[in-house]
């Protein structure tokens, strides 16, 4: 998938690597995807995601698209505080929880396993800590964050969550303004999954941002959010 003519400016990016190289798999990384789009701003937003799917600095995928064209409105005016108008965001920071390629989120246990083999425990757990710094530089220069990293299937809950709770240190420490995306699929609108993570940006259409704070063991809470908005 490419990237939409006129909605970005220049070449994106992207600081990918090969980390697994054989006959049977090819795994590569990304920690990071600068985008700058196609109006006008001085504003950066970080959006960190679950992990890379497919989008590099030549291609796209559906899911950075649509966070492209969601920015790329003259303004943002969030969902619980309707009296402001966030209008200039020009410069987006694509992060991610885990910076393995995998459109499949499912895979990403075999991935990890298969990092293991070819090199070693420690290897892997340097990999995801390069990651995790290159979130905290990133989240420390961007004036916005999005949580945007929904919930993992298949995938161990210990290591979901631990990544989680150090972007949330993160957040919290640096004292950002912090959104969800309010999102509507085919079965419902919702800024808070079930599970009360950030909805991943995928297979729905993005509506509105919504202002959340970080609350006392990581809880993400919507801000003077009403059950009738």
């Amino acid at each position: 998938m490419r990237y939409k003519r006129g909605q970005i400016v220049g070449v994106p990016l992207c600081d990918k690597e090969t980390i697994v190289e054989t006959n049977e798999k090819l795994i590569v990384k990304r920690e990071i995807l600068q985008i700058e789009i196609n109006k006008d701003g001085d504003k950066t937003v970080a959006v960190i995601m679950m992990n890379p799917s497919e989008a590099d600095s030549i291609k796209s995928d559906g899911t950075v698209n649509r966070v492209i064209a969601f920015f790329l409105k003259p303004f943002q005016r969030p969902l619980n505080e309707r009296n402001r108008r966030i209008e200039d965001i020009k410069h987006l920071n694509i992060l991610n929880l885990l910076p393995i390629y995998n459109p499949r989120s499912k895979g990403l246990l075999d991935d990890l396993s298969t990092i293991i083999a070819e090199h070693y425990d420690e290897y892997l757990h340097l990999l995801l800590e390069s990651n995790i710094q290159k979130n905290l530089e990133t989240i420390r220069t961007s004036d916005y964050v999005v949580l945007a990293w929904g919930m993992p299937e298949n995938f161990p809950l210990t290591l979901y969550y631990k990544q989680v709770s150090k972007v949330l240190e993160a957040v919290i420490s640096f004292d950002k303004e912090i959104f969800v995306f309010r999102v509507r699929n085919s079965k419902a609108r919702y800024h808070i999954t079930k599970h009360l993570n950030p909805p991943h940006p995928s297979r729905c259409k993005l509506l509105r941002l919504v202002r959340v704070d970080v609350k006392l063991f990581y809880r993400i809470v919507p801000r003077g959010f009403r059950d009738e908005l």
